[in-house]
């Protein structure tokens, strides 16, 4: 096997997974010791720390000669990567850092969407074993309203899946329901109460030249990995070696037609419902004229008017799924 040196940037998020990453921690770090590998530990601390800390370390590497001499390591769920890879991206290097990433927090969608192995021991080694930064499709959102942009690996969301996120969050069983490993149950309540209160809304999809109105839009999701919501599979063919963006639009279902979404859902087969609407495209613009939910990777957004638009770009991965 080629050995490649590296050293590893950690950013540490404890509070991920309900704590478990704090449990954790020892564990992986006397791995680290015993295979000799040289890291630095950031703890991240607040929400948004991760960005901060990722954006300040890529800013201090901006001119090394052989910035892949370094590798920024997420370790902690898809939040925490979302954080440090929109801090990466956000220096604007000319060779931009790899980022890799632990799944052990309680959302772990882009490990699943990337094939990483499901128990930690074997997702670090398929970091630490990895020989070439992989280059992989990421999405890039900008906002003309708000004038942000930003990047996501899974998804962003809006309406329906926001407001879980939103209602999920700010619920007080979450923490202990992760800490006991059934983080599911949290979101499951979340959809059931937000599934009443959520207004359908009007919704415009610009692809090139064409324009689709939709006047009740429920669930809108643009997607860059087959999962959302915490191991839900909304774009079984969704790949992140695919140049393309997926954008489901489902309009507003009655209790039984959510029913049946939801076993074709379970089926693999929803795409093929009338509810659903299904957009395969490298470019989308989407305006929504109502204060809707957002979520990016999981993260919450707020209520916004909306007027995005959507499109891919590539990032290095340091992560060998196929060790």
């Amino acid at each position: 096997m080629i050995r490649v040196s590296v050293s590893y940037y950690i950013i540490l998020n404890e509070f991920a997974g309900g704590g478990r990453v704090k449990t954790l921690w020892p564990e992986i770090r006397a791995v680290l010791d015993e295979r000799q590998i040289n890291y630095q530990i950031a703890r991240s601390t607040y929400s948004g720390h991760s960005r901060l800390l990722a954006r300040q370390f890529a800013k201090q590497h901006a001119d090394d000669a052989q910035p892949q001499t370094w590798v920024v390591l997420a370790i902690g769920g898809d939040g925490t990567l979302h954080q440090a890879l929109s801090g990466l991206d956000s220096a604007h290097l000319n060779n931009p850092i790899p980022v890799a990433y632990l799944p052990v927090g309680s959302g772990n969608d882009f490990a699943k969407g990337i094939h990483m192995a499901s128990n930690w021991r074997a997702a670090l080694n398929q970091i630490l074993n990895c020989t070439a930064a992989n280059w992989l499709t990421i999405g890039r959102y900008y906002d003309t309203n708000k004038q942000t942009s930003g990047v996501f690996t899974n998804n962003v969301g809006i309406g329906f899946d926001a407001a879980v996120v939103t209602s999920a969050n700010s619920a007080s069983s979450k923490h202990w329901l992760n800490r006991l490993g059934m983080g599911t149950l949290s979101y499951l309540s979340a959809v059931i109460g937000v599934f009443y209160n959520q207004m359908a809304f009007p919704l415009t999809v610009h692809v090139g030249q064409r324009r689709d109105i939709y006047a009740n839009a429920y669930l809108v999701t643009v997607t860059n990995i087959p999962y959302f919501g915490g191991g839900v599979k909304i774009m079984p063919p969704a790949s992140v070696n695919d140049p393309n963006l997926d954008l489901i639009v489902i309009e507003k279902p009655n209790i039984f037609k959510l029913l049946y979404l939801a076993i074709l859902l379970l089926l693999g087969r929803h795409l093929k419902s009338k509810s659903v609407h299904h957009y395969h495209e490298a470019k989308l613009h989407l305006i929504a004229p109502s204060i809707e939910y957002g979520q990016v990777d999981g993260e919450e957004m707020g209520g916004r008017y909306w007027d995005t638009y959507f499109e891919t770009k590539k990032y290095p991965f340091w992560i060998d799924p196929t060790i």
